[in-house]
């Protein structure tokens, strides 16, 4: 039916000049003897004229380039019914502040077309809702969902079914939906710029069988002058079928996208999910071979292309990282299916910002950093495309991360430029780790509680598991491995495909004999998660996102003990700063390179901090589905383990400084003696913050066993904040610190003067402020590693299956104020039982601390 309208819209268009014509031929006729019968004009084509000496481009859409450098589109009919995708990709540019060269602006979206006697039009395609097709709805279903138009393209001229377009302005313009003048995903910042037409053009333009290439040069005007990109859009024509989606679960982790599904059929509105998948499939006379078990070659597979730009050093091992998934891909039943190749320097069509190529992209910049996004046929989840954009100074992170966390046990690490052996350890783990993005796969930081932590001193069940049972989690380097470890054969590094990499990408990408729907696979499905029930290697830990609830579900962290995996990093970490001047002494040159590593095990021992903090007013979540069984979607941290890392982390405020700020390492770097004066008041920060107040009154009101009530919590708070105070003992500058920041936090908590909520007295740190420092320092760099797409921020349909912790656990006042001011005088007369002991200047602190407390209660 579309293509007789079409035929029809185009013959009316065409028909008016013939009628025109013999009209003027019939009246010459009754004229005849008074005058010679004039000659009928020739009907101009307008389509010769226009494609008149311009280059042609067959392929998908053809393409004319004229001698004015216009893009001019045909549109026929097979156009009007087919969808494709668009992609907007930076391929050059004079400034990479904002985005890089070879990066993608936001996601590819999908368009269809559509004509009248005048105009062709642009439409995006909606995917967010749904209607069962044969459902008496779908009528007004589609009057209430049609896709809207985006862009409107005056038709220029038309020759049978084929109409002609000129799309230049579209491609070679500050076009809207393309800018590349938008917030940017890395910094979050939107670039001030205004157009330039007269140093912008159309470049270069390639058409291929499924996807057209178009090149442009833009440029703009910024304050700090000229910003000149070169913008590669890419079209391509999606399958006419899509894949068949398969259903998200939270109990693995994948990128997925939603959708609503409208059916008479059942009494509200679904909201459905499916999975981002490779479309791998047996070929037609292998499918028997796979259903009997046999390992079997896909159809088509996976080819990622390594950037030329990356040093020969490196080259191998960013490519055995790649193509250690194929031991994954054999728990699915496929072998050889992801390869790894070289930018090709002998085939003339291979252009790596050609949507059809998969490239692991060598970025030359200051970013610490690398990504590996994939790009979807919005449809079905389908991945048509995957890149990895490896940031050149990532290089920096890995190294630095390797000394500071290993830099004890193994003395190769000890150097500013690692050997190419040990560096290429830690360079096959980013590539694989980006490629299972590539893949489908979220990060799984909930991988390495499943160890125990003294396993991690294991050789032997170290060479068989690594670091952690996925590569997808954030577990780095082995931390815990002590002196003499390595050489008894304990692994460093993380494995190289993890248990669980390789149960989740059987769970994605396996076949299903006798499953016709993504509705008949769900029992296939839930029996490759219940067959591993029980056994923690193969959990999946949602990345959590704003707060830090759970302990058990942590980056950058390794076994299930966070204490005692930290009391084994910090021996490790007093040992490297102990000997970091001399390993890394050189004659006549500066200290930059020990305080840059110096630096790093300072990070580092706030990681450490950071693994311990959630267990104060912790919950522990999972993922549970009705199975007859007694399962809890949320517990409590216990009170016990929340009472140990209490009195864990008040000992690290008070005696860190000693070793983590020795006298050599202030000498040679020129440190202040105080520069940790403030850290005491981030602990207390965390102990005494109003969230985690709130959490453990929730706790004491769910009914679960062994929590704490608040009542408890403040009193052991308390006795582990003022241990010295209660022992009779002199106060050092930390006591006093540590003391000062419970003080004000809950003098500001007790609302006795809500003058105090908009600035403490006396000058007074605030304890909440200090801590949020210290979380966004140790976030920022261990985020920096990795940023895999965040694409939720910008379009609803992808979602990124997380803890979003957003609001803090509520206390309420009724409750929490007179428990914390009946603390604060406890705190109170506790001083004034203890004023007259300990040293001069203890006394005088006592006397202070009195009058402080005493004048918020007189008032």
């Amino acid at each position: 039916m579309k293509y007789k309208l079409f035929a029809l819209l185009i013959s009316l268009s065409v028909a008016l000049p013939d009628a025109n014509a013999g009209w003027f031929k019939r009246k010459s006729k009754k004229n005849k003897g008074k005058t010679e019968q004039t000659a009928p004009a020739k009907k101009k084509d307008k389509f010769a004229d226009a494609i008149q000496k311009a280059t042609p481009h067959d392929g998908v859409f053809k393409a004319w380039v004229t001698p004015k450098n216009e893009l001019l589109l045909e549109i026929t009919p097979k156009n009007l019914d087919n969808l494709y995708l668009l992609a907007n990709r930076v391929s050059e540019t004079s400034n990479s502040s904002n985005f890089t060269a070879g990066e993608m602006l936001g996601d590819p979206f999908m368009f269809c077309l559509s004509a009248d006697t005048s105009n062709v039009y642009m439409h995006t395609v909606q995917t967010y809702d749904k209607v069962k097709e044969d459902d008496a709805i779908a009528a007004s279903f589609k009057r209430n969902f049609n896709n809207p138009i985006l862009k409107t393209f005056k038709i220029k001229a038309s020759r049978n079914d084929t109409l002609l377009i000129d799309v230049t302005s579209f491609f070679v313009s500050n076009e809207k939906c393309i800018t590349p003048i938008r917030q940017s995903v890395r910094t979050r910042e939107t670039m001030s710029a205004s157009y330039d037409a007269s140093a912008s053009r159309l470049k270069e333009v390639k058409s291929f069988e499924k996807n057209i290439e178009i090149t442009s040069i833009l440029n703009f005007n910024i304050t700090a002058g000229g910003y000149t990109l070169t913008m590669r859009r890419s079209i391509i024509e999606l399958p006419k079928e899509p894949m068949r989606s398969r259903y998200q679960d939270n109990r693995v982790g994948y990128f997925s996208s939603g959708y609503y599904y409208y059916t008479s059929e059942a009494d509200k509105i679904l909201p459905k999910e499916f999975i981002h998948r490779w479309r791998v499939e047996p070929k037609e006379e292998d499918l028997e071979k796979y259903f009997k078990g046999e390992l079997v070659e896909p159809k088509k597979q996976i080819v990622y292309y390594v950037d030329s730009a990356f040093p020969e050093k490196w080259r191998g091992a960013v490519k055995a990282g790649i193509e250690d998934w194929n031991k994954a891909f054999e728990a699915a039943g496929f072998k050889n299916v992801v390869v790894a190749k070289d930018y090709p320097t002998d085939d003339p069509n291979f252009d790596p910002d050609d949507i059809r190529y998969n490239c692991v992209r060598y970025m030359t910049n200051d970013i610490a950093n690398a990504a590996g996004p994939s790009y979807i046929d919005p449809r079905s989840g389908e991945i048509l495309v995957g890149e990895v954009m490896w940031y050149h100074n990532v290089i920096s992170l890995v190294h630095n991360w390797r000394f500071s966390q290993t830099g004890a046990v193994d003395a190769r690490v000890r150097k500013m430029i690692f050997d190419d052996d040990v560096m290429n350890e830690s360079l096959r783990y980013v590539a694989s780790h980006e490629i299972g993005h590539t893949l489908g796969l979220m990060h799984n930081m909930g991988a390495s509680y499943s160890f125990p932590v003294d396993s991690l001193r294991s050789p032997s069940f170290t060479q068989k598991y690594g670091t952690t049972p996925s590569i997808m989690d954030y577990a780095r380097n082995n931390y815990v491995a002590q002196r003499g470890d390595f050489e008894k054969g304990v692994r460093m590094v993380p494995p190289l495909m993890g248990v669980y990499d390789m149960h989740a990408i059987n769970w994605g990408y396996r076949i299903f004999k006798d499953a016709k729907t993504a509705e008949d696979e769900y029992p296939y499905l839930n029996k490759i998660i219940t067959d591993k029930k029980g056994d923690p290697m193969y959990e999946f830990g949602a990345q959590q996102l704003f707060l830090n609830e759970d302990p058990t579900d942590q980056t950058e962290d390794l076994g299930n003990d966070h204490i005692k995996a930290s009391n084994y990093g910090i021996e490790n970490l007093k040992y490297i700063i102990s000997n970091i001047d001399k390993w890394f002494a050189q004659e006549n040159k500066n200290y930059d390179d020990i305080q840059e590593m110096y630096l790093a095990c300072v990070s580092q021992y706030m990681r450490y901090l950071t693994h311990v903090m959630p267990y104060l007013g912790g919950v522990e979540y999972k993922d549970i589905v009705q199975d007859g069984k007694s399962n809890y979607a949320k517990r409590y941290i216990t009170k016990d383990k929340q009472k140990k890392a209490m009195i864990w982390l008040t000992d690290q405020a008070l005696n860190c400084r000693k070793w983590l700020l020795p006298e050599n390492i202030m000498r040679i770097t020129g440190l202040e003696s105080n520069l940790y004066d403030n850290f005491q008041y981030s602990i207390v920060g965390r102990i005494l913050g109003p969230g985690i107040m709130g959490s453990v009154y929730e706790g004491e009101r769910s009914g679960q066993e062994n929590l704490y009530t608040l009542d408890e919590y403040l009193k052991d708070a308390t006795n582990a904040i003022f241990v010295n105070t209660i022992k009779s003992k002199s106060l050092t500058q930390e006591d006093m610190n540590l003391q000062n920041a419970a003080v004000a936090a809950l003098m500001k908590y007790s609302n006795l003067d809500p003058s105090m909520n908009k600035g403490l007295m006396g000058g007074l740190a605030d304890p909440e402020q200090e801590l949020k420092k210290m979380m966004d320092s140790v976030a920022k760099e261990s985020n920096a590693f990795c940023k895999q797409h965040d694409k939720c921020s910008f379009h609803k349909d992808e979602q990124s299956y997380a803890r979003h912790n957003m609001t803090p656990a509520k206390l309420s006042a009724g409750v929490g104020r007179p428990i914390i001011t009946a603390t604060l005088k406890n705190i109170l007369n506790l001083y004034k039982a203890k004023r007259g002991t300990g040293d001069a200047r203890t006394r005088a602190y006592y006397d202070y601390q009195i009058t402080v407390i005493q004048k918020l209660f007189d008032k």
